[in-house]
């Protein structure tokens, strides 16, 4: 044990690892808790006198016969929580300090990277943000300042240029959100992520996986093998074909692209009875300003109503335990791990708003000036 903690002192001497954020002198919060869970939910040493070993969690009562032991080793569950020195220190550098910037390795450490990264985003995306917002500002003071030069407050020479500048910003956000991604994956040592990530039990409880072992115990002669490693797949679903026809997983993605051009159809054409019957009559001709900011208002409520109607609908509400439609169609694409589960529903969802958002905004401006 001296000399254990003699190399670890030496170590530490010579700055041999990167010390824990939170205060630790070796492993951090969230590698304490590993480290407990990993020793709970183990295999113990198997003495060979003809006791079965048992992992703590596993050990309830009746296992070895005796109630005394029984109670003793009897685990109903296991919550192992953070320090409370690196909640107040989150709470003082980060949900306290509104203008400080974030804390991001602080989060990976207490979180883990996974919400670290998405925190980077966020952070990223927000400052991004002042670029296109006061480029609005500026477009629609402009707007107000044009009117009567235009005729209406609606027709403006600027929107075209208003319109590739945002396109250039996009191209620019995208560009430099990669390669900040890329920096912090390196970091953070998250590159392989994915190809080392579990199988989730949702996959392999679903009817449309084809299992290794039948539920007898048989090997499952449909069982698929691997074409890479040789090896027969514990657990498999087939990606399937777009075309001719579509098979397995694409034919799942189909009916989420269907749904999805269903809504968005129905959302553009409330929009549009929106703006056709109700706003555009307040609006008049464009000459009346005043008119013109109510109709707008009328527009901007009705449709944002509309808008947080079918995004209830599509994402959910937690709050009152309502799982939304999105959720249930990408469960029935049956992917393997969480991470493929969830790019497939933040690419949907992508897609599903940026659609829905896109093609009002051009159908609108086409009704504007036919």
């Amino acid at each position: 044990m001296s000399k254990a903690c003699s190399f670890f002192k030496d170590l530490d001497q010579k700055s041999a690892f990167d010390k824990p954020k939170d205060g630790f002198p070796v492993f951090n919060s969230a590698l304490q808790q590993k480290i407990i869970l990993s020793v709970m939910e183990s295999l113990p040493y198997d003495d060979k006198e003809g006791t079965e070993p048992l992992r703590l969690k596993d050990r309830a009562a009746g296992k070895y016969g005796d109630p005394l032991l029984d109670r003793k080793t009897f685990v109903r569950e296991v919550f192992p929580l953070h320090h409370q020195r690196i909640r107040f220190k989150l709470t003082s550098e980060w949900a306290g300090a509104f203008f400080k910037p974030q804390p991001l390795p602080l989060i990976g450490e207490y979180f883990g990277e996974k919400y670290s990264l998405f925190f980077t985003f966020h952070g990223f995306y927000m400052s991004m943000l002042c670029i296109p917002a006061s480029i609005g500002l500026c477009y629609s003071i402009a707007r107000l300042l044009m009117a009567d030069m235009t005729g209406s407050y609606l027709d403006n020479p600027l929107m075209p240029v208003m319109a590739i500048v945002i396109s250039l910003w996009s191209c620019v956000f995208v560009k430099y959100w990669a390669n900040l991604e890329s920096a912090k994956r390196f970091d953070w040592d998250t590159m392989e992520f994915e190809l080392e990530e579990a199988v989730q039990d949702l996959f392999k409880n679903s009817p449309k996986t084809v299992k290794s072992v039948l539920e007898d115990g048989t090997p499952n002669p449909d069982a698929q093998v691997n074409p890479v490693t040789g090896e027969i797949e514990d657990y498999y679903y087939d990606n399937g074909d777009w075309f001719p026809i579509p098979t397995f997983r694409a034919r799942s993605q189909l009916v989420t692209f269907t749904v999805i051009a269903i809504i968005n159809t129905f959302n553009i054409l409330v929009t549009l009875c929106i703006w056709k019957f109700i706003a555009r009559p307040i609006m008049g001709d464009g000459s009346n300003t005043s008119m013109v900011f109510v109709g707008g208002a009328v527009m901007g409520a009705l449709s944002g109503i509309l808008s947080f109607t079918i995004d209830c609908v599509m994402d959910g509400v937690p709050a009152f335990d309502f799982q939304g439609l999105m959720v249930k169609l990408i469960e029935d694409e049956n992917w393997r791990t969480e991470t493929e589960d969830e790019d497939a529903n933040i690419m949907k969802t992508f897609f599903f708003k940026v659609c829905s958002v896109s093609s009002r905004a051009t159908l609108l401006e086409q009704e504007q000036n036919p």
